[in-house]
């Protein structure tokens, strides 16, 4: 933020870091990307291909989806401004309302577990970058090779959501550091592995 209104300034510019909450334009804010990792650098956010048998990847989704709804008030606060708050929602995750998006694979993993039974079948990946099972988008074009689709958030209406190995929490404000809210969210999610 800094180097941007540096360079602003010396082009005789000015960098508006508001929320612009007005019709007909989206409003702005910054997406913090969070995981956590081993002291070897391995993600515990990583789902693998079958994350249902991936028992340390569930213990840390479960404590971190624990921790955002025992905390979610909290989290809130960690992100309130008056701009912020009244940032539009409109193509974007409105901060004021703090909801958790997983992906239909991952969904699907966890009702299965609450449920006691076999997990539905989904397609392995075709794509090596994407470990999360997804499905093939059928472009009805015979000379066009299977397109894998991704089956996690990418429509950016959660303001918390799980994008492949990490969560995004969507709802920090453009002129807000992202410190404090990632300090609260690890407190946070400390706290539920701790429970």
């Amino acid at each position: 933020m800094d180097v941007l209104s540096k360079v602003a300034h010396k082009n005789k510019l000015k960098v508006l870091y508001h929320e612009k909450p007005f019709k007909g334009v989206n409003g702005s804010g910054k997406h913090c990307n969070w995981s956590m990792s081993t002291d070897h650098g391995e993600n515990l956010l990583d789902p693998t291909v079958k994350p249902e048998t991936n028992y340390r990847f569930l213990l840390i989704l479960v404590a971190t989806l624990h921790a955002v709804q025992q905390h979610g008030a909290l989290l809130r606060t960690s992100i309130a401004s008056s701009s912020n708050e009244h940032r539009l929602g409109a193509c974007e995750a409105p901060p004021v309302i703090l909801s958790i998006f997983l992906g239909e694979h991952l969904t699907e993993v966890l009702n299965s577990i609450e449920e006691s039974r076999p997990i539905k079948n989904f397609s392995v990946p075709e794509m090596q970058t994407i470990k999360l099972g997804g499905t093939a988008l059928d472009v009805k074009v015979a000379s066009l090779p299977a397109i894998s689709r991704d089956l996690t958030d990418r429509n950016r209406t959660s303001p918390f959501a799980f994008t492949g190995n990490k969560f995004e929490f969507r709802a920090v404000g453009s002129k807000q550091s992202p410190a404090f809210p990632v300090t609260i969210l690890n407190a946070a999610v400390a706290s539920a592995l701790q429970d």
